[in-house]
């Protein structure tokens, strides 16, 4: 591994202090991508947290966002699905600027090491317990657009399409390599095997418009769409505990696009 620039070096002696374990720089600038806009991910590893766990600071004219991170939570990460799917990838690419005891350097180590496989049983549950959840998002879309009601709508909309795509993902196993490419990734993971749930996704979060009907009404019908294409997604792990739920928000969202005009 190259050495840090002086820069790099600046913020590891300014933050090399008691109780912190290691300094590592993740994102762009751990890709060699950054560009003039990009921020310096700074995430400082210790065993227990200080008041102030996250801030943003400017030194030599840059933005550090400055994250502290308990180390066990970093390696509990690694065994829940919808955590491992953001953690994995990042923690294989960070740059470890200072490490002195050499946990770091396991904890980079166990991201290399992770298999998925053993987490699917998990993520399978966590992903049809967001879907049986997302049910109340359903409900107060179909009010909302009944009462023309543009932020319930808007808000619950916003609610399923996270809720939901994440839960796809997860399920996926979907490792996340950048934050700034978790859409694009998603997109490009199920447009051959699944169009309409692809469709659904870019309506719902705005990517796409139409040009016939209020922005509301068309993102609160593509998340009811998002609802169904995710159903049909995970049709084969929906589990009896959250059946009932799931099947009877389907047959209120059909029938409520079989009265409602812009349907």
């Amino acid at each position: 591994m190259t050495q840090p620039d002086p820069f790099l070096r600046s913020l590891v002696e300014r933050f090399k202090q008691p109780g912190v374990i290691g300094v590592v720089v993740t994102g762009s600038y751990s890709r060699g991508v950054q560009d003039r806009y990009s921020d310096v991910d700074l995430d400082i590893f210790v065993n227990e947290l200080p008041d102030e766990d996250y801030t943003l600071r400017i030194f030599d004219g840059k933005l550090v966002s400055i994250k502290y991170i308990r180390l066990a939570d970093e390696f509990a990460s690694l065994t829940k699905p919808d955590g491992a799917i953001w953690s994995v990838q990042g923690l294989r690419q960070m740059h470890i600027l200072w490490d002195e005891s050499g946990e770091i350097h396991r904890l980079k180590q166990a991201a290399f090491d992770f298999k998925w496989e053993t987490l699917q049983p998990a993520a399978d549950v966590y992903a049809v317990e967001q879907l049986m959840g997302c049910a109340e998002e359903a409900q107060k879309i179909m009010g909302g657009l009944l009462k023309e009601n543009e932020s319930k709508v808007l808000y619950a909309s916003w609610g399923m399409f996270k809720n939901l795509s994440f839960a796809a993902a997860t399920q996926s196993g979907l490792m996340v390599d950048s934050e700034n490419r978790i859409f694009a990734m998603m997109e490009a993971h199920f447009k051959d095997s699944r169009p309409g749930w692809v469709r659904a996704f870019r309506f719902a979060f705005g990517m796409d418009v139409e040009a016939d009907k209020p922005a509301f009404v068309t993102r609160g019908l593509a998340a009811l769409d998002l609802y169904e294409e995710t159903a049909k997604l995970f049709k084969d792990i929906i589990t009896e505990n959250h059946r009932e739920v799931i099947e009877n928000t389907l047959q209120l969202i059909a029938s409520f696009k079989q009265s409602y005009p812009y349907a």
